[in-house]
């Protein structure tokens, strides 16, 4: 009888388990952000932006390297002679563009001010759902 009651026991145990896993399975998948070309979406403070691709690559790659001297050499020196920038607030945008496969999506600004219209790449992990006002 003893027997009985720990395999069922485990049995439950297991299923707890498995059922753990699928909500944490489903509420990964719900926090990935839908990105749609000509969406509003908003750009999460103190991003990085480029105005060019391949600049947005090689920051991406040694983002991806985990050598961060050298991302931040890099992010540096492309900040110092304003070939990146980097806004503190977030900033509303359209989305223009987006490449999954290299995770880049270009934007051009909808926040007031003097960047309003610009072009830009970013890394697609950078944006989120606009937030209601």
């Amino acid at each position: 009888m003893a027997e009985t009651h720990d395999v069922d026991r485990m049995t439950a145990l297991i299923r707890a388990y498995v059922a753990l896993l699928v909500l944490l399975a489903g509420s990964v998948g719900a926090l990935a952000v839908e990105i749609r070309i000509g969406s509003t979406m908003t750009v999460k403070p103190n991003s990085i932006w480029f105005q060019d691709e391949a600049m947005l690559t090689h920051w991406q790659k040694l983002r991806k390297s985990g050598n961060k001297a050298a991302l931040n050499s890099y992010q540096e020196q492309k900040l110092h002679v304003r070939d990146a920038w980097q806004f503190l607030s977030s900033v509303d945008v359209k989305v223009l563009g987006y490449t999954p496969r290299t995770n880049q999506v270009s934007v051009e600004t909808l926040s007031e001010g003097r960047m309003q219209g610009t072009h830009w790449v970013l890394d697609a992990g950078t944006l989120m759902q606009k937030r209601a006002r």
